[in-house]
């Protein structure tokens, strides 16, 4: 196998392509949220201070510059819902902070979340990362959480990830109705939602002998 060896001249100037890089990812983005999902390459050159045919000189092609916006919106939503999942002690409380931190990011960047919906599916090297959505983030975040209950109760935690997909899937579709509609308000659809929720994780809970009440605190996790 043969090593390919980068002198001085070259890796001189890897942080100027890396602040280039993360300066176009940024200006897509504003483009994104100013123009729509549908922005054009253009107007990204033209936000980012750069020729057109200069955009995609550090992605290889238009696939791999939508997989660094998608990630980059998909960790900003996992942040935003983490810190909803710490912002209450009982069950009930857990799952509106996730749901509310997670509307209210999409209230936020409504052409963003549509983005992010338009490029779930793509297809190639970098479906990877562009697969990272809103569901799958708000999912594995909820999923993280449940399997970590289930196993403090001792039960087997194997349906966590099964149960939040739909869950999610539930979730996601009627923000996607909202978000063209916004009504209900943003506080009275994610009680609507919250309690949607708990009732499916609920009637997951009960064949196994465990039965919580939503308004109690949960013990802490080791």
């Amino acid at each position: 196998m043969t090593v390919e060896v980068r002198d001085g001249r070259s890796t001189r100037w890897d942080p100027h392509r890396k602040e280039r890089k993360a300066a176009i990812i940024a200006a897509a983005i504003e483009t994104i949220e100013e123009h729509g999902p549908e922005a054009l390459t253009g107007q990204i050159a033209e936000k980012a201070g750069v020729p057109r045919t200069h955009v995609y000189r550090h992605f290889e092609g238009k696939s791999a510059l939508d997989t660094a916006v998608a990630t980059f919106a998909a960790t900003e939503i996992g942040e935003s819902i983490r810190a909803g999942l710490t912002s209450g002690g009982t069950a009930l409380e857990m799952i509106h902070g996730a749901i509310n931190r997670h509307l209210a990011w999409i209230e936020e960047h409504p052409n963003l979340y549509r983005f992010m919906a338009q490029h779930s599916y793509a297809v190639g090297p970098t479906a990877t990362a562009v697969s990272e959505d809103a569901k799958a983030t708000l999912a594995a975040e909820l999923t993280e959480l449940l399997t970590l209950y289930m196993r403090h109760f001792g039960l087997d935690p194997a349906p966590a990830e099964r149960l939040m997909v739909g869950v999610v899937g539930m979730v996601d579709n009627t923000a996607t109705w909202w978000l063209e509609r916004r009504v209900p308000p943003r506080e009275e659809l994610t009680a609507t939602l919250a309690q949607d929720v708990w009732a499916l994780i609920d009637r997951m809970l009960r064949p196994s002998g465990l039965e919580l009440d939503p308004n109690h605190p949960l013990p802490a996790l080791s």
